[in-house]
């Protein structure tokens, strides 16, 4: 059973394309590290239809600990998904 970690999405970085941001500790849980692709889903059902994939990256050091996911423009858009959503990440 893979582990998933539960964050809440904050705004993507300018220039990012496919590119999920996570924190190392929770990179180290789910068992990825950067260039690894996770699934990231809604926590809660919704007829949005919220799911994507993309590419771990690191989070910059004032962002650890913080149980945020950023992800890229182009992720948010793929996934339906709105800043503020809480998301269920695992590995894919």
């Amino acid at each position: 059973m893979p582990y998933k970690a539960k964050l809440v999405i904050k705004a993507p970085f300018e220039g990012d394309q496919g590119i999920a941001r996570i924190d190392k500790k929770t990179m180290e849980y789910l068992g990825v590290k950067k260039g690894d692709k996770i699934e990231i889903t809604a926590s809660f059902w919704s007829v949005r239809g919220t799911y994507t994939i993309a590419t771990v990256d690191e989070l910059p050091p004032e962002d650890e600990g913080q149980g945020i996911i950023r992800l890229a423009k182009d992720r948010l858009l793929d996934g339906n998904f709105r800043v503020g959503d809480k998301v269920i990440v695992t590995k894919a």
